[in-house]
C-alpha cells in the first residue's frame, strides 16, 4: 500500500493542531489531576486501610481463630512454610500488612510529586513550542512557534510513525508548516 507523504504531512499538523488546543483548554492538566488524585486516593487506601490491622487481634490459621497455646502448620512449595506459634503469626500478619502500607505511601508521594509536574507543565498560560524568530508569512507577526511532533497510526499489531517539525502561528491566522528534522 502506497503511502502519500502530503497526507502524513497534513496528519502530522493537525496532531500538533490539536495538541496545542488540548494544552490552551486546559484539557491535559485536568485529566491528569484527576487521574493523580485517584491514584493517590488509592495509595491512600491501601496504606490506611488495607495495611491497618489490630496487633491485639487474635491471628488466624486456615480460617479458624487462634489461641495463645495454638500452634499454625503451614504448607507450602515455595518457601514459608512451617510450625508457628500464635506470636509468630501475629508477626507474620503484621509484617505482611507493612507492605501495603509502603506501597501504598510510596504511591500516593509519587501522584503528589506528578501533580506539581503536571500543575506546572500542562499550564494552559504556557506557549504551545519554542518561538520562533522569522515572522509569519501570512500574518506578518512575529507569532510562529514550533514543536516536533509525531503521528502514530496503528495497523494489527504494527505502529508507523511520521515525525516533523511543525511551525503554527496563532488559530486565529491558520498558518501551518512541516519540516523534516
Amino acid at each position: 500500500m502506497a503511502v502519500d507523504g502530503s497526507n502524513m504531512a497534513h496528519a502530522v499538523i493537525e496532531t500538533a493542531v490539536k495538541e496545542r488546543t488540548r494544552l490552551q483548554t486546559g484539557r491535559s492538566r485536568a485529566t491528569a489531576l484527576v487521574v493523580l488524585v485517584l491514584l493517590a486516593g488509592l495509595g491512600l487506601f491501601l496504606a490506611l486501610v488495607v495495611g491497618k490491622s489490630d496487633p491485639t487481634s487474635a491471628p488466624t490459621c486456615n480460617g479458624t481463630t487462634m489461641t495463645r497455646n495454638d500452634e499454625c502448620r503451614i504448607w507450602s512449595n515455595h518457601g514459608g512454610g512451617g510450625t508457628y506459634g500464635y506470636q509468630e503469626m501475629i508477626d507474620r500478619r503484621e509484617s505482611g500488612k507493612g507492605v501495603w502500607q509502603v506501597v501504598g505511601f510510596v504511591g500516593t508521594g509519587l501522584s503528589v510529586v506528578l501533580m506539581g509536574v503536571a500543575v506546572t507543565k500542562l499550564n494552559p498560560e504556557r506557549p504551545w513550542g519554542k518561538p520562533v524568530t522569522a515572522v509569519c508569512p501570512r500574518c506578518y507577526q512575529p507569532n510562529l512557534r514550533e514543536k516536533l511532533t509525531v503521528h502514530t497510526i496503528s495497523r494489527g499489531r504494527t505502529n508507523y510513525r511520521y515525525s516533523g517539525i511543525v511551525t503554527l502561528c496563532t488559530p486565529v491566522c491558520g498558518f501551518s508548516a512541516v519540516r523534516q528534522r
